[in-house]
């Protein structure tokens, strides 16, 4: 080989070198974006008192992952999931996703549980421009105005409420109902208070008492003595399951023997499995599909996935569930980035999807620029503890009065 074509040969690999370089260097501009990974990160609450929510929705998440990683992943990229304990403290939240961006250097977040944990890590999100879901939608969060990096599905806690209401009104013809509130006394209990409210003021209803608890609390005995004096028909909760189970169990020894109906967060199986009989009387709204509706495609893959790590007669929280649906559409929005994929161009990507048809195991889910949280249909479900699962007791629809 002569000197002339030793030196273009040599050329030539210091510029295949370079240009390769130069694709890993602009691969790294983008945080958690390589050429074979996606850094996703999570936080909820894995250890504490709702600890059973948290580590659902971990797992909801990890497991549809899991499965894309198997089918080859994203345009050739594998997804690492890192998931931080919350403990549903906004202070620990907000340094788990501090660790979760300087340290972890994740591309997006596909949980941040809990109204006041996302409140709380909303300043954070919106300054690094992160793109993030929130496990549970929650209208102060969202409405009037959603915060541009910010995404969930399904309806507001106010809606949830007026559903409840409603359900109480139009489908049982409750007469002249004496009715109260019970809920938890921070964002997320306002939420449902905001549509307690707006029903009332609509429909004239007869509040007979209001009792609230601190976020935390390990004893709420004496707002339910209060609220039992009242002698209402029908109570209405905004509560963590964790204080649910409580309130069903004083309700039950102390004789408050009537419907209580919660918004859908706190539809969980371990809550009927706690408070047992304390829970025949108790409702909840829901907007996913239920774990025993395996005629539902994607409800039928994902209790496949389910059964892979778990008992088989075992049943997935609804956190489990909702988590698995972000996780869904998380990914597909990443798939239609193409390889090219940032973070502005996922908060797009996000917002024009229109109809997205998620298998069945939700409604079909539509954002925009406007509107990171939108409504989809709800139907009533009822514990029962003979079988610890709920069971639906309406049709799908959507509440009458709106708070949007």
């Amino acid at each position: 080989m002569n000197k002339r074509v030793f030196i273009a040969v040599l050329l030539s690999f210091f510029l295949v070198v370079i240009g390769a370089l130069g694709t890993s260097m602009a691969g790294s501009k983008v945080p958690g974006v390589t050429n074979d990974r996606i850094i996703i990160g999570s936080i909820s609450p894995l250890t504490g008192k709702i600890a059973m929510v948290g580590v659902a929705i971990a797992n909801g998440a990890k497991d549809y992952f899991d499965y894309i990683n198997e089918q080859g992943g994203i345009h050739g990229r594998k997804i690492k999931f890192i998931a931080e304990d919350g403990k549903y403290e906004p202070p620990t939240a907000i340094a788990s996703l501090k660790k979760l961006i300087t340290r972890d250097k994740i591309f997006a977040c596909i949980s941040t549980s809990g109204t006041p944990i996302t409140a709380a890590l909303a300043p954070s999100i919106k300054r690094e421009k992160l793109p993030s879901f929130c496990t549970i939608a929650a209208s102060s969060i969202f409405s009037p105005k959603p915060p541009p990096h910010i995404f969930s599905f399904g309806p507001y806690y106010s809606e949830n409420m007026i559903f409840n209401i409603e359900y109480m009104l139009f489908t049982l013809k409750a007469k002249n109902p004496r009715i109260a509130l019970f809920y938890q006394n921070d964002e997320f209990g306002m939420a449902g208070q905001k549509g307690f409210k707006a029903a009332v003021d609509k429909y004239n209803l007869n509040v007979v008492a209001v009792e609230k608890y601190s976020r935390g609390a390990i004893d709420i005995s004496s707002q339910v003595h209060n609220l039992k004096a009242a002698k209402p028909d029908y109570l209405f909760i905004t509560t963590i399951p964790s204080h649910s189970i409580m309130l069903l169990k004083e309700a039950k020894k102390i004789g408050l023997n009537i419907p209580i109906f919660a918004v859908a967060n706190t539809r969980f199986e371990q809550v009927i499995k706690v408070a047992g009989d304390a829970a025949v009387n108790f409702y909840t709204t829901e907007y996913t599909a239920l774990p025993n509706e395996k005629n539902i495609p994607r409800m039928a893959k994902m209790m496949e996935l389910w059964y892979k790590k778990n008992p088989a007669d075992s049943v997935p929280a609804r956190y489990y569930i909702l988590s698995h649906v972000n996780a869904i559409v998380m990914v597909e929005a990443m798939k239609r980035c193409g390889k090219d994929l940032t973070r502005e161009k996922l908060i797009r990507t996000l917002e024009s999807m229109k109809d997205f048809d998620t298998g069945g195991i939700s409604g079909k889910i539509t954002y925009s620029p406007s509107d990171h949280c939108p409504l989809s249909a709800m139907r009533m479900v009822r514990a029962n503890p003979k079988t610890l699962t709920y069971d639906a007791v309406t049709d799908w629809g959507l509440p009458k009065l709106s708070t949007r």
